[in-house]
């Protein structure tokens, strides 16, 4: 999948980009939430429509929203609150396409996870005439797989001949027709937001679990409490729907790993999962653990013995030395 990051939906040329004088004319005062959201379903539709074939179903998980830097700042606190929405209408949008197939269809999603990288920057023109995209322009590019911008500045992705990105202008002085692909992957980036959510294979469109299966800041799923070295209190926040409870040799940094200072806990000591359809919680071990007092029975390899895992104030006891405080939740008990 790596190589299908994307087709270019408008034939990206590279060109030096053109002030299209009658979009400018046109141009909004400033960006919204409501042109945010309308932006970026618009667009994921448009690509799903283009790259879907057959009964397989292929849509962008990765976008980048290049704002103006006024824009940028008046709209970063509200994208806890907009970004939920848009992948709630992401869902709705495929689940509107699921039912023109009577046959059975693949959604299968390209990536584990939604991603976005909101920016305020500046292009630079292949002259070396800067130009800062304009208050009330929305530029957005999208990938199938994960695709960020200022990494692909750093290593210099933008010379691999199989990376394109699909791009959308609203409102722009930027002619999508003639992208300058150096200048856009050139451009001076001033501030950025990430921002990511686990893809959800049941299409939830609740936002309540949308926003506890991303990185938000939010209570995620269940908190993870325990004593530190140290003495104080360190907490964990499950976000993903399957997360590993690692010591500290596991050298791995991903959000979905709550890793505890301590030798007596080993590389994926313990697994968690959450169950969407149920809303419950199964815990599995692969060294030495105690659930509330009890034993539980060690896992081998891939195949994990899964526990059901109580809510509310459950004491999971790893190797005899580090007790961990499970509580999920209030708003999924």
């Amino acid at each position: 999948m790596g190589k299908f990051i994307d087709i270019i939906k408008k034939g990206i040329k590279l060109g030096i980009v053109e002030p299209d004088t009658a979009k400018s004319k046109q141009q909004v005062s400033k960006v919204t939430n409501k042109i945010l959201l309308k932006e970026l379903t618009e667009h994921f539709n448009e690509q799903m429509e283009e790259l879907s074939v057959g009964r397989r179903l292929l849509y962008p998980m990765s976008f980048n929203i290049l704002l103006h830097p006024d824009d940028y700042n008046t709209t970063i606190e509200s994208l806890k609150y907009i970004l939920p929405e848009v992948v709630a209408s992401f869902y709705a949008s495929i689940k509107r396409r699921i039912e023109e197939y009577t046959n059975g269809v693949n959604y299968a999603a390209p990536a584990t996870d939604w991603f976005f990288q909101f920016s305020a920057c500046q292009v630079t023109e292949r002259d070396g005439k800067e130009d800062f995209i304009r208050r009330g322009e929305v530029i957005t590019t999208s990938t199938l797989t994960h695709f960020d911008i200022r990494k692909a500045q750093q290593d210099g992705v933008r010379t691999e001949a199989n990376v394109h990105l699909s791009v959308k202008c609203q409102n722009s002085s930027i002619n999508d027709n003639n992208i300058n692909m150096e200048a856009l992957l050139g451009m001076e980036i001033l501030s950025e937001g990430t921002y990511s959510f686990q893809f959800d294979k049941n299409l939830n469109e609740d936002t309540t679990l949308i926003i506890a299966a991303s990185d938000l800041p939010s209570k995620g799923f269940a908190t993870l409490r325990w004593a530190g070295n140290d003495g104080r209190d360190r907490v964990y926040d499950m976000h993903a729907m399957y997360i590993d409870i690692s010591g500290k040799a596991d050298k791995r940094s991903s959000s979905n790993i709550c890793q505890i200072d301590s030798d007596a806990v080993s590389t994926s000591h313990v697994q968690i999962k959450y169950e969407q359809a149920t809303q419950t919680f199964s815990l599995a071990a692969y060294g030495k653990v105690r659930l509330n007092s009890r034993e539980v029975p060690i896992s081998v390899g891939g195949n994990p013995q899964w526990v059901p895992l109580a809510k509310s104030h459950s004491k999971i006891f790893i190797n005899d030395s580090v007790s961990v405080e499970f509580n999920a939740n209030p708003d999924l008990v």
